[in-house]
């Protein structure tokens, strides 16, 4: 049995119907903005990195940052602030969240193909270790994968 309420939008006189949010579609919600605040997180220290901590940063990591070219950089832009955006919208419970999550999936998909196309990235990643690699494309599947029910189950409105 569904549960509705009526959800005024923000004053602007447009009232729908919408299901009541579970406990756990606002738990995955954080998880949802602390997991792509993250990744934003990792993209400013990367682009705002002062020139002593590039210096300490190993060989291998400074040529590949070095010889990145554009469009693996603006991937992993798109990915990480197309899934905090997507977050958001998730916990304003926006039916786009579907189509912003599916966004940032697809930027990440063009980031990781960086790492079997540019020559280094799997040295690197090999000596780095397999984790996040493998741990981002599924968060952002399973980000799509929720969103989704939530939009069919008429969460996200």
């Amino acid at each position: 049995m569904q549960n509705t309420v009526i959800d005024n939008d923000f004053g602007g006189g447009n009232m729908e119907n919408s299901t009541k949010a579970p406990m756990w579609f606002w738990a995955l919600a954080i998880i949802a903005l602390i997991w792509n605040g993250l990744g934003v997180g990792a993209y400013f220290q990367q682009m705002l990195m002062s020139a002593e901590d590039f210096a300490a940063l190993p060989e291998l990591q400074r040529n590949l940052l070095i010889s990145q070219p554009f469009w693996a950089t603006a991937a992993f832009a798109i990915a990480v602030f197309a899934g905090f955006a997507g977050a958001i919208t998730m916990l304003m419970r926006k039916r786009i969240t579907v189509r912003i999550f599916i966004l940032s999936f697809v930027a990440v998909l063009v980031q990781i193909s960086s790492y079997f196309i540019l020559d280094g990235y799997l040295e690197f990643i090999s000596s780095q270790g397999w984790t996040m690699p493998i741990l981002i494309p599924v968060f952002a599947l399973a980000f799509i994968l929720f969103a989704r029910k939530f939009e069919k189950d008429g969460i996200l409105s």
